[in-house]
């Protein structure tokens, strides 16, 4: 299945925002934790974070695909089936790398879960910064 290109740039968007969350989050554990915060940074922080980011990309990718091919059916019934199992077969993957970032110690679950929540972040601020030209009215900027 070839992916449509409003699709690959929606995944490029959210990319972005993952590996831009990414980033923000290492940087702010590391100055929260030279500033004296009872947790440590150490490399687990980093590692953890970009398997965090990576999860929650391959979770969109997942979405995008399935969305693609439930648009493309034309069987409403199936497509709903599929959307389930998809969303049912991501939420598990999902639980299944949390339980894993936990179970390993090398890992830092705390910072593996909160990429997980940047696609949400990064749709939300897309769809904030984003202005119609209904919105701009008057010839303001």
């Amino acid at each position: 299945m070839k992916l449509q290109p409003d699709v690959k740039k929606e995944l490029v968007h959210i990319g972005t925002g993952c590996a831009a969350g990414t980033v923000v989050l290492v940087a702010g554990w590391a100055l929260a934790s030279a500033l004296g915060a009872p947790f440590g940074f150490g490399w687990d922080v980093p590692l953890s974070a970009v398997l965090g980011a990576l999860a929650a990309w391959l979770n969109f990718f997942g979405l995008a695909v399935t969305l693609q091919k439930v648009t493309a059916s034309a069987d409403e019934a199936k497509g709903r089936s599929l959307i389930c199992t998809s969303e049912l077969y991501r939420k598990l993957g999902l639980g299944l790398f949390l339980i894993v970032m936990i179970v390993i110690p090398v890992f830092n679950w705390v910072a593996a879960a909160i990429p997980l929540l940047f696609p949400q972040t990064t749709i939300f601020v897309m769809y904030a910064l984003r202005r119609t030209p209904s919105q701009n009215k008057g010839g303001e900027a």
